[in-house]
């Protein structure tokens, strides 16, 4: 069976975010695992299901030019602007059929993971699993936590994942910021400045890929490090083939229509 890559491209949040509910549907009916990589145009906060956003902060956000969109998967708020974004959809191994993917949440976001940790190291970098899971459901901004689900280097996640399962089915997701500038975030949830916050001077929310670097990447060699991670990750090959107009309009059927307001 042929694993599917799916290369680069831009749509909006609420699209995005339904291509990879269309996605993870389709392995439910017996797609070839597939990994995707995109961005968001315009920038894009999304939040998680089950997360509650404020009016106040929904509309700081859209002032700034930014659109704001829910995610099939759960966790905290995201801002996609200057970043990577990936998606990875396969089935969970059983006996009967071609899943390759562990039954168990915390095994799987570590397969997965590998996929990025083989790109990283492609391009010179060694990122590490978060040692463990830490409380988070008190935070609004995904990136101020890492948990074993996500990568970090020198203690600052540099991929932030979330993951969903239907039916055998997995859907994981995750950013990664390339050199996304280190206060937007809270400028756009809270409405401050780091300056507005001393106990911030010095530290970093987050890892940059290209800081991290020390150098910027071509966009064409980011990808293909990407895709060549994720062969090595499950020692097969990824035939390009980029969406159809036909699978584009079917995944709008997927679009999130959930109030956004807490």
């Amino acid at each position: 069976m042929s694993y599917r890559f799916i290369p680069f491209a831009e749509y909006n949040g609420a699209l995005n975010m339904a291509i990879d509910e269309y996605l993870l549907e389709q392995q439910m009916l017996g797609a070839p695992p597939v990994l995707r990589l995109y961005a968001f145009n315009p920038p894009t906060v999304t939040i998680g299901h089950s997360q509650k956003i404020e009016a106040d902060a929904i509309s700081r956000i859209q002032s700034r030019g930014f659109e704001v969109a829910r995610r099939p998967t759960g966790g905290r708020a995201v801002l996609h602007y200057k970043d990577l974004t990936y998606s990875f959809a396969a089935r969970e191994l059983n006996e009967s059929d071609s899943g390759i993917l562990a039954k168990s949440v915390s095994a799987a976001y570590k397969q997965i993971c590998s996929g990025l940790q083989n790109a990283f190291e492609i391009l010179g970098l060694k990122a590490e699993l978060g040692s463990a899971e830490v409380p988070y459901r008190h935070l609004a901004d995904c990136f101020l936590a890492t948990t074993n689900a996500d990568l970090q280097v020198a203690g600052k996640k540099l991929a932030g994942s979330a993951q969903l399962r239907r039916r055998g089915a997995v859907l994981q997701h995750g950013s990664i910021p390339l050199n996304l500038e280190q206060g937007l975030m809270l400028e756009l949830l809270e409405g401050k400045s780091l300056a507005d916050c001393p106990e911030l001077a010095g530290t970093n929310r987050h890892a940059n890929l290209f800081e991290a670097l020390n150098r910027e990447v071509p966009h064409a060699e980011l990808c293909q490090a990407i895709q060549e991670g994720f062969e090595r990750a499950f020692a097969h090959s990824f035939d390009e083939q980029a969406l159809s107009e036909q699978e584009l309009a079917a995944a709008s059927t997927f679009l999130q229509k959930e109030a956004l307001v807490s």
